[in-house]
Order: structure tokens, then sequence, then C-alpha cells
């Protein structure tokens, strides 16, 4: 049976173009280090404003715009938005819903959201069935899919969108489109065939990639099978990586492609045949997920800026490592490593660990006060030539304060 379904998926492969047919083979535990000041070449610390309106808890989400930064409070449920200069401008909640997600639309700028109804919890195998059955066209009583429009001839004005059934799903946005991701067995579909993405256009399915067998006892049938979907500057792409598939795909509208094909070592690689295999029972699953707790998972927090790909790495056992891979060298280096300089005013290098975001000039990571506050004497001594604001920030900073976000300028070629 494991050698049947094997065959049948390679058969149902998705077709996709392929951007980079070279193989990668790299070893993150020999992943380099390097001094900051070989990638960046300027750096800017930007304090956001701190008043009872705009302080916020916990940071799910932090994204960057052409204009704004936006947090997702998770604790309070709330958006907030502040200007590139870290000033407070809005502060949106949504009553009776909590708010999932949030995802920026270049072409309208403005923010997708999407929220589930606080009132009515819809487990998994429900929704898959209401997804399969029902003959509703409308699900908005359940969830709500919303772009907040950022403009300011908009006032902040928000568009409802239409909420098709696969919104029960984990849903992104792409030029148009939904992005609906189906995660496991689903029991209420009568083909043994079933597709981990679908494009949706007008309540309908247009387009399906990652298809996988539907039948019991195969690892989607035990667990969830996660990807990890990610903005690009393009708003009509989409970085995506399947759990343990160490390939990151780029998904357009029209086509699935190829963009970086990783080898990692097989100590670090689930084995071949763990997809097709059919298990007796959950435990014997999951002994065969943490046989070996090295095997990496997921890609996550992909940012392509230039030549560079930031992305964090983690393995099965959750433990998790931030890199950097060059692809004009196709060098790989450990965010760990790195070491700290004048030219990021000498920051703690655990800043680059966290670099999730960018805008066409700068990639951007951030620090709470409370970090910046153990810093303050040895930044202020090692660095004569601080920038004035940066200078002021320091003294006046307070415990209490907003996270400062930092904006750090890529070379134009970090080759070695």
């Amino acid at each position: 049976m494991r050698i049947l379904t094997w065959l049948a998926c390679l058969a149902l492969s998705p077709m996709f173009l392929r951007a980079q047919d070279k193989a990668l083979y790299l070893n993150p535990e020999n992943a380099l280090g390097l001094k900051a000041s070989v990638i960046f070449s300027e750096a800017e610390l930007i304090p956001l404003e701190t008043t009872k309106a705009s302080s916020f808890n916990n940071v799910q989400n932090f994204l960057v715009t052409p204009h704004h930064f936006v947090l997702l409070d998770n604790i309070a449920n709330a958006i907030l938005i502040f200007d590139k200069q870290g000033k407070f401008l809005y502060k949106y909640k949504k009553k009776k819903f909590r708010i999932m997600g949030v995802q920026y639309v270049g072409s309208k700028n403005a923010l997708f959201i999407k929220a589930l109804n606080k009132n009515y919890t819809i487990p998994e195998l429900k929704a898959q069935q209401l997804i399969e059955q029902s003959a509703k066209t409308d699900f908005s009583k359940y969830t709500s899919l919303e772009l907040l429009h950022l403009d300011n001839a908009a006032n902040y004005r928000v568009e409802n969108l239409p909420t098709p059934r696969y919104a029960l799903n984990n849903t992104f946005y792409l030029n148009g489109y939904l992005l609906s991701v189906s995660s496991r067995y689903n029991k209420y579909l009568k083909d043994t065939i079933d597709y981990h993405l679908d494009l949706i256009k007008d309540n309908k399915i247009v387009k399906s990639y990652f298809p996988f067998i539907n039948l019991p006892k195969l690892p989607p049938y035990y667990s969830n099978v996660n990807f990890s979907i990610n903005n690009t500057l393009d708003e009509n792409s989409l970085l995506i990586q399947k759990q343990f598939d160490n390939t990151i795909y780029r998904l357009t509208p029209d086509s699935l492609y190829l963009e970086y094909k990783f080898v990692f070592p097989a100590d670090q690689t689930m084995t071949g045949d763990f997809q097709s295999t059919m298990f007796r029972s959950n435990i014997e699953h999951n002994t065969a997920v943490n046989k070996n707790n090295k095997v990496i998972s997921g890609l996550n927090n992909l940012v392509e800026h230039k030549h560079l790909l930031f992305f964090s790495a983690r393995a099965v056992n959750y433990a998790q490592k931030n890199y950097l891979f060059n692809s004009t060298d196709n060098k790989l280096y450990d965010l760990g490593k790195i070491t700290t300089d004048s030219v990021v005013y000498n920051l703690p290098p655990k800043i680059f660990s966290s670099i999730t975001e960018q805008d066409e000039e700068y990639v951007y990571t951030r620090i709470s006060s409370v970090d910046l506050l153990k810093e303050k004497d040895k930044l202020l001594a090692q660095n004569k030539e601080l920038p004035s604001k940066t200078r002021e920030l320091l003294t006046r900073l307070d415990k209490f304060d907003n996270a400062i976000v930092i904006k750090l300028k890529v070379k134009p070629s970090t080759a070695k």
C-alpha cells in the first residue's frame, strides 16, 4: 500500500515551473557567522509612540507597508497602525469577533483581516462538513473577511468581503483570489484525492495545488500538515513551504514555481517514505515524527529581500534557529552568529534573529524598551557619534514604552 500510495502522489504532483533548478546542498549546523557591517550599511531606531490608546501587550503580527507599521495585538484583539516615523494613527477593534490574522494588500493599500465569531466555535471536523455539504453561500455568521483601507481619504474605511464556505479554512489573500488551506484528512470528501491549497474566485475553486491521498491512517489523518505562507514585495506572489518539504515555492494566481530547493543532511530531513506510510495508531505516527528531533519541519518568516533570503527553521521539537541565505554565493549564514558593530550602533546581536518584514529599501526588526534599556549605558559609551535622535531616545526611554522598530539597509552586494 505504501508503494502504491507513493506512486499515486508522484503521478498527481502539481505542475510547476522551475525558477531554481539547482539543488542547494546546505547544512544548517555548519552555517557561517559574519559581522553586521558585511550585510548592512545603516540602521535607524524608530520608537513607536506610547499613549493610552497605542500601548500594546503582545504582538502576533508585525507588518510593514510603504507608509505604515501595523501590529496585531492578540491579547487586546486590536490592530494598531503607526506611520513610518512611529506616530500612532489608528486602532481597529472588532466586536464579537476574534482577529486571527492580518495581511497587507498593496494594490488596495488595505489590510486583509480574517476574524472568527467569538460565539461560534467550529471544530475542524464540523468546518469540513460545512464546506462539503452545506447549501449556504454566505458564512459571515461564523467568520469575517474584511479590507481595512489605509488611504487618508478612506479614513480607515472597512470593506466587507464575501465570505464563502472555504473561508472556514485558514485563508489568505492573493491579488483578488482567496487562498484556502486544507490541512488534514477529510472524511466528508467523496474523492480519495484532496488538495492542501485551493485558489478561490467567486466562491469556486479555480486552481488546486499540493495533492494528497485522502485516506485514513496516512499522516494527514493524525495531524495537520502545516504550511508557511508569506507575503512578498510583489503582491502577485506568495512564498510557500510545506511541512517536511525543504523546498520554497512561489505561488501566483497562474502558477506554482519551485523557487529554492534546499537539501539538508539526512539527519535533519524527514524520511522519504513518511508521507506514504499507513500508521496503525496515533502513537505509532507520533513516534515516527519524533524519532529524530533534529528534523526540520518548517521554514517560516520568509523574507526575500534583493539577493538575500531571511528565514527561520523549526525542528520537530519546536527548537527554532534563524538563517540568512545569500543567493549571490549560495552560502548560508546563522543569524545567531552575527557579530554586532558600529554600523548598527553595537545593538545586541539578537535583533538580527527577528527580521521578519521589509519594504523596497529596508528590512525591519524590533527590540523591546526593556531590552534596549539594558543596553543603554553600553550603547552610549561605545557610540560617540550616535545620531542625536537615537541619543535622545536612549536618554528618555522608559521600560513601559512601546517597542522600538529597527530599520536596516542591506548593502547592494554581500557576496564573500
